[in-house]
């Protein structure tokens, strides 16, 4: 049944032509590139190809379904979250605030590091400034990440919506130091539990064919460095990775 209205083919139409518009003055630049064999222009004519085929995907799942579809999912993850918190209530921004807060901490971990409370607790002629070759970085680091990484799952427990929102920030925040390739797979599976999944057997199948897909997209492909972190063992993990792939 065809439920479409003037705005979702306009909106469709803006995107399209969008699309068109930026492919069109990629030709400007599409040239070789003597260590990339696919050329300058296939990473943004990737982009522009997926914008478009979901902005066709959700024209038809307009066309299907109207408006509907997209208030269900949102009075879903709603009425998901009511049950474990009151959502709007002081108590529920504070939760989010310090949910939000964690990832900063880490972000600011030298600084953190730094206060004179913090320093008898670290390694002896550890640097705060925290640079790659020192050695006591990264069981720092990595005990700093799990610490947490542990009060996230403790404080989100009973706040859904919270989680969902800190997550990909604290997945970026850790991004640097511990590589997309030791990461994702954690960040993956993360994002299925808070989306409700609870199979481990549909996760454990799940979980590398996403992760086989990017590798493949983005290292195979497309040759895009995705970082390799600078904490051993993540960092040699992320470069077997690449040697492989690559």
């Amino acid at each position: 049944m065809n439920r479409l209205n003037i705005s979702h083919k306009i909106e469709v139409a803006f995107w399209l032509l969008l699309v068109g518009f930026f492919f069109y003055h990629s030709f400007e630049f599409d040239r070789e590139i003597e260590i990339y064999k696919y050329g300058a222009t296939l990473w943004p004519r990737t982009i522009l190809l997926l914008i478009a085929l979901a902005a066709i995907g959700q024209l038809l799942d307009q066309r299907k379904n109207g408006d509907r579809s997209s208030s269900n999912t949102m009075a879903a993850a709603h009425e998901d979250s009511a049950q474990d918190s009151e959502i709007g209530g002081l108590p529920w921004y504070l939760n989010t605030f310090v949910l939000l807060a964690i990832p900063f901490f880490y972000m600011n971990l030298s600084a953190l590091l730094s206060l004179p409370v913090v320093q008898p607790f670290l390694p002896e002629g550890f640097n705060a400034a925290l640079p790659v070759d020192d050695p006591g970085s990264g069981p720092v680091k990595i005990t700093c990440a799990v610490v947490l990484f542990v009060a996230y799952l403790i404080i989100s427990w009973r706040n859904h919506v919270g989680a969902i929102l800190a997550l990909p920030i604290f997945f970026a925040a850790l991004l640097d130091d511990f590589g997309f390739y030791a990461l994702a797979p954690v960040f993956i599976i993360g994002v299925m539990i808070l989306m409700g999944e609870r199979r481990i057997t549909r996760m454990a199948m799940i979980m590398p064919l996403i992760f086989g897909l990017l590798l493949a997209f983005f290292v195979s492909l497309l040759y895009v460095g995705l970082p390799t972190g600078n904490v051993k063992p993540f960092y040699t993990f992320g470069n077997w990775i690449v040697t492989v792939l690559q």
